[in-house]
């Protein structure tokens, strides 16, 4: 019997988990002007709840604000997130996912910022 949390309890439209319970060795950040990818072992600290998650890596802060964000806390948790996707400015403003535009009430992702260590907040 396996004590770990049901993928479907962890899923949304905005993130991707690995197949299988395998563990991913690196994490996509997809955002509107490009793609950002880091090793998981460089995560140093992740917390957060369900409307903000912050990652630390060992160069840069994700800073990922949303709604029902505890469910991707729990898979960066076990280490099975392989994509996290920024919604377009229209999906985030009015909830709406997908190319038939059908209304999204999952948890959701709004935005999601990548900061190098000294940069300018």
């Amino acid at each position: 019997m396996s004590n770990a949390i049901p993928d479907a309890a962890l899923v949304s439209e905005d993130w991707q988990l690995a197949p299988d319970e395998r563990r991913p060795l690196s994490l996509l950040f997809q955002l509107h002007r490009g793609v950002h990818g880091f090793p998981w072992i460089r995560l140093v600290h992740f917390e957060g709840d369900n409307n903000v998650v912050k990652m630390d890596f060992a160069s840069h802060t994700v800073t990922i604000s949303g709604q029902g964000l505890a469910a991707l806390l729990a898979a960066i948790a076990g280490q099975r997130v392989i994509r996290v996707i920024e919604p377009s400015e229209s999906e985030a403003t009015f909830g709406v996912r997908g190319s038939a535009a059908a209304t999204y009430l999952g948890p959701a992702v709004h935005s999601i910022t990548v900061k190098k260590f000294g940069e300018d907040e």
